[in-house]
């Protein structure tokens, strides 16, 4: 756990080392206050003047540099949480950035929300329970030996009941924290219910599906509420056990420093000095104890953070060239690839050149989101190789890559905030932003609503139309100056004006990029300078749309379309 916990945290570690520093400062005034403050009675008693104004004065700066010690402690610590929690998200996020489409299906949705928002605070805030835990054990161990020192036989049975009280203690917060995971399984899975929820509200109302979700919810709730009873039982226990293991010790405490006390055995402000110890002890040890706890607690939160930094993801590998005059010729030879042992592309080869509309049709299932997601690197090919400009692409640099091929989805995906915003998050040029909206035809649209640019996209952007949302992210899209452009059923799902007013955006686009379009739709077909159609993995046909109508697979897809 604690190199793990580093491992994870080295970024920071410098300001731990200061805070640790401070700790130790703190941790031996604590052990020598209350030997002044023991003196200073004896001193009363004997009426010593004298020694009495001398130790006040030593006890008032002890005083004021623990405050002091404490204020640098505080500060220290603020500066490590701050640090700490922003690099461990950056990382968590990071890393999210890297899973494709099929590793984020394994990953509960209300898991990933919940270790990037929750979890991520509990490992900042960790170090400081864990330095608790060395701070009050070491104290505990040095007040122990004063008291060994001072009286063997209470020292002794101290000794026997702080063993005692620890291994009580331990046991009843490992069974706590052990129901406390439990109950986590269930908050994730209740945020992930209540992410599906949102996500399918119209359908939950249309279908009404109210009912059956509540008794899904239900489960969840009472799964979470038994482990939290299992987890209360124990944290009772140890809340009450533990309290009269206390009483009775410091009752048996005051007896047997009664007894040396009238035999002359022990001064008054040793008996002092001993209860003030005795109080520290336990005070410390319970904190040690619930901090152990916490400790244990906050593991949970650095298994699931290590776990998902460490999950075994697309790691796909980059190359060194990073030669960025690209022209856009993409070659695909005798590519095939599977996914879980079923074929989906088999052999696959044509080229699609610069300056031209590469359409890529076929019926569901054929392969065509297949060659997309390898164009984008989400997957790798099994056989056969994939270049561009003659160069296979696992050779790009990833900056280089990215910035040459982009992508317009079906669902366009643009972010709470406001266009230009949108548009910022890939190039700040704002006159760069009003030129690409106008070549999609998009901006007397923008200019028109009532903030323009600065116009606050709903959630989903659900404030513009589909035909909107698919031009305002192309537009997104061209901002990154890619030369390879792919367009993912792009026109699915629009009416005939906006579909058109796509094809010729498209049709103008071809004059200085590479357009590959992925699509089911006749009216698409009919632009393509090569239209590739794929049948069960496979490259069926090749050629113009007016040159394809003698082929049978042709034909039924146009049929199919009508």
């Amino acid at each position: 756990m604690i190199r793990r916990y580093f491992k994870l945290c080295k970024e920071t570690r410098k300001v731990l080392y200061f805070f640790l520093f401070v700790l130790l400062i703190l941790g031996i005034l604590d052990l020598i206050i209350p030997i002044f403050a023991s003196n200073i009675i004896d001193y009363l008693t004997d009426k010593n003047l004298n020694l009495f104004i001398k130790t006040l004065i030593i006890l008032f700066v002890l005083y004021f540099t623990t405050n002091t010690f404490s204020y640098f402690a505080c500060r220290l610590y603020s500066v490590y949480f701050r640090e700490s929690f922003k690099n461990i998200h950056k990382k968590i996020i990071n890393r999210i950035y890297d899973y494709n489409d099929d590793e984020l299906v394994k990953l509960p949705k209300g898991k990933i929300l919940s270790t990037v928002n929750i979890d991520s605070i509990n490992i900042a805030e960790m170090a400081d329970y864990m330095f608790n835990v060395l701070y009050n054990f070491i104290l505990v161990i040095c007040m122990l030996i004063v008291f060994i020192k001072t009286n063997v036989v209470l020292g002794v049975i101290l000794f026997f009941v702080i063993i005692i009280y620890a291994s009580l203690a331990f046991y009843l917060t490992k069974k706590s924290s052990y129901y406390m995971k439990g109950q986590r399984l269930y908050q994730d899975k209740l945020t992930n219910l209540l992410s599906q929820t949102l996500n399918g509200l119209k359908e939950v109302k249309t279908l009404n599906l109210k009912q059956s979700l509540n008794v899904k919810y239900d489960g969840m709730r009472r799964g979470w509420a038994k482990k939290y009873m299992l987890k209360r039982r124990y944290y009772i226990a140890y809340s009450v056990i533990l309290k009269y293991i206390r009483y009775i010790s410091k009752i048996l405490l005051y007896v047997i420093s009664g007894v040396l006390i009238f035999n002359g055995k022990i001064t008054i402000g040793t008996i002092i000095l001993l209860i003030t110890y005795f109080d520290n002890i336990f005070t410390y040890l319970t904190t040690l104890v619930s901090d152990v706890g916490t400790v244990r607690n906050y593991n949970i939160s650095l298994e699931r953070v290590w776990e998902l930094l460490n999950n075994n993801v697309n790691n796909d590998t980059y190359g060194c060239v990073d030669n960025d005059y690209i022209n856009g010729v993409v070659t695909f030879k005798n590519v095939s690839f599977a996914y879980k042992d079923i074929a989906t592309i088999k052999n696959v080869s044509f080229t699609a050149m610069p300056n031209r509309i590469t359409v890529i049709v076929g019926k569901t299932g054929s392969g065509k989101t297949t060659i997309l997601n390898i164009l984008l690197r989400l997957y790798k090919p099994d056989k056969g190789n994939v270049l561009i400009d003659d160069i296979n692409i696992k050779e790009y640099t990833k900056e280089v890559y990215y910035n040459n091929v982009s992508v317009v989805n079906q669902e366009s995906f643009l972010f709470n905030m406001s266009i230009k915003d949108n548009l910022s998050m890939v190039d700040k040029d704002v006159n760069k932003q009003i030129e690409v909206c106008k070549r999609v035809g998009i901006h007397d649209l923008i200019t028109k609503l009532p903030k323009g640019y600065n116009t606050i996209l709903s959630e989903n952007a659900g404030n513009l139309s589909g035909g909107q949302k698919r031009l305002l992210s192309l537009a997104k899209t061209l901002l990154k100056g890619a030369e390879i452009l792919l367009f993912d059923e792009v026109t699915s799902s629009l009416d005939p004006k906006t579909t058109k007013e796509i094809i010729n955006v498209l049709k103008d686009l071809k004059k200085d990029h590479t357009v590959i379009v992925i699509t089911h739709k006749e009216e698409m077909m009919k632009i393509a300078d090569e239209l590739i159609i794929l049948n069960k993995g496979c490259v069926v046909a090749k050629g113009k749309y007016n040159n394809l109508s003698n082929n049978k697979y042709f034909n039924d897809l146009i049929n199919k379309e009508k």
